[in-house]
């Protein structure tokens, strides 16, 4: 049957499978949530401080919790082994529990950890705006953030040092691991410079594994001063304070990585004007680290890149970008030229010349 043949949806038989799949995207926050759970009880560094592998009876016994209930805690563990964080080998009582690849990303003390982003994702303040998005369908700059919680994220983080703390550190983690591959697949990108600038550049980690890999390279960390004031303490990396949106360090290059997904499009032009103005036009470039949207790829990182559009759109009023909105943006800040690099990331690495 062609397309043109096609019945119309609601003349389509409905099955068990179309039941199930809006069953499982009602559900869908079980999933985060089973996760928080996880990491709150600690599941994971007790499966690695028990030689890699676990039962029933040893994991309950170890928990944090007094008189644990074992059905309880089964139920988990079968869960967590469907969603592919957990491997079961054997039956019945003997069942030994194991850590899959994404498993190791819920221990707390790992190098790529994703424990802070998990717990600062699915706090309960993070989860209110989600209910505010019909608000936002309305014309106007309000954000479901906004709606929800009477603020915008920002002014949230910084009068909340806590959240603000958890925040930063779950993007550290999310950054060892895209800045190591930022490292290995674009070292032609960092070896002929002699100046950096990291803007919003949180707590340091980029710049700091930059610097490592390039000693040669003067690096400057640039973030608000609340930020820079949590941020790691470097001998050969400079911290400066201040707003990306007034001014920015002059460099050779400057680097924003995870930053523009964050504004509008006329906040991003205000900001990408301002990053122009402080690279010199001849040896000069603008270094962005985020996504590049193909919106038709059946590609299996495509429905992670659409997640995070949603998650701009609902708590900072930003977006994921197409390659088409990246040429609009770049061309309007007034950059003459620009080219998008795959990595093995959920970001390109996208650089613009003056």
């Amino acid at each position: 049957m062609g397309s043109l043949d096609m019945k119309p949806a609601e003349a389509q038989e409905v099955g068990i499978k179309d039941q199930a799949q809006l069953w499982n995207i009602i559900y869908g926050f079980a999933d985060s949530l089973v996760l928080r759970c996880t990491v709150e009880i600690g599941i994971a560094d007790i499966i690695k401080n028990n030689n890699g592998s676990i039962t029933l009876a040893q994991l309950a016994s170890k928990l944090p919790i007094a008189n644990v209930n074992s059905d309880y805690l089964y139920r988990i563990l079968r869960y967590l082994v469907h969603l592919n964080i957990l491997t079961c080998n054997g039956g019945g009582v003997d069942k030994v529990y194991s850590l899959k690849p994404a498993g190791t990303l819920l221990l707390k003390d790992a190098e790529r950890s994703m424990v802070p982003m998990i717990l600062g994702m699915t706090q309960k303040d993070f989860m209110v705006p989600w209910h505010f998005m019909k608000d936002g369908l309305a014309a106007g700059n309000t954000t479901a953030f906004e709606e929800g919680m009477g603020m915008n994220i920002w002014t949230y983080l910084e009068g909340n040092p806590d959240q603000s703390q958890l925040f930063n550190e779950g993007m550290a983690g999310e950054t060892r691991l895209l800045t190591k591959t930022l490292i290995e697949d674009c070292r032609d990108t960092f070896e002929g410079l002699d100046s950096l600038v990291d803007i919003g550049g949180g707590n340091g980690t980029t710049i700091k594994a930059i610097y490592e890999a390039f000693p040669h390279i003067k690096c400057t960390l640039y973030d608000l001063p609340h930020v820079i004031a949590n941020s790691h303490d470097h001998p050969n990396i400079k911290k400066v304070p201040g707003d990306m949106f007034k001014s920015v360090p002059s460099a050779q290059a400057i680097l924003l990585k995870l930053i523009l997904h964050d504004w509008t499009d006329e906040e991003c032009v205000s900001i990408l004007k301002k990053c122009k103005e402080a690279i010199p036009k001849e040896t000069g470039k603008l270094i962005i680290v985020d996504v590049a949207l193909e919106e038709k790829s059946q590609h299996e990182l495509t429905k992670t890149r659409l997640i995070l559009d949603i998650d701009m759109l609902v708590n900072t009023g930003g977006r994921e970008r197409t390659a088409d909105d990246w040429e609009s943006l770049l061309k309007r800040a007034g950059f003459r030229s620009h080219k998008i690099r795959p990595i093995r990331a959920i970001q390109s690495v996208i650089e613009a010349f003056p």
